[in-house]
């Protein structure tokens, strides 16, 4: 494929994670909503960004890029070692670690919420049922422990570095 294709994919993926991240934004401010709804859509949202800069800024093939649901924790790693990030936290490495550590525990939990990722170990995801022991779970019952944090103050933060992704698409580069 040529590299004009790939760059037209990398478009496309980023095209259509804005739209799924405008879909998680509308469902997650719907009260009374299972979060699995709203959490399908970052997961969506999060996992097409990353594949976004990765098709563009890497030498990843489109058929690589898209044969995974993985990529998104290592893409929020390498967007947060980005010159312009890195420049910001100049002279607070503390606090520059502690987002670096919070959002890579955000990404990774977003991450598994694809159905085809860890089942064996973590099997909830936003989309199918799944057992647990002897029971048969399901998305729209269950709570998301992990992802509650979303709405407390690091949560927020990993979601404002979210849209800072999307909005500085055309200016941060990864590797």
């Amino acid at each position: 494929m040529s590299e004009g294709h790939r760059l037209a994919f990398a478009a496309a993926f980023f095209t259509q994670a804005r739209s799924d991240w405008h879909v998680y934004q509308l469902l997650a401010a719907t009260s009374g909503l299972p979060s699995c709804h709203s959490l399908h859509y970052l997961q969506a949202a999060c996992e097409k960004l990353a594949k976004a800069y990765r098709l563009r800024d890497t030498g990843a093939t489109v058929d690589d890029v898209t044969s995974r649901h993985t990529g998104f924790a290592k893409f929020v790693n390498a967007f947060l070692r980005s010159p312009t990030l890195v420049a910001e936290y100049h002279g607070l490495l503390a606090r520059y670690r502690a987002v670096c550590s919070s959002s890579a525990r955000f990404a990774r939990e977003i991450e598994k919420l694809a159905p085809a990722i860890d089942r064996a170990t973590s099997p909830e995801n936003a989309e199918y049922p799944w057992l647990r022991g002897r029971a048969v779970l399901t998305p729209c019952e269950y709570g998301y422990p992990a992802l509650s944090l979303l709405s407390e103050p690091g949560g927020r933060a990993f979601l404002r570095l979210i849209e800072r992704a999307f909005r500085e698409y055309g200016q941060v580069a990864i590797q």
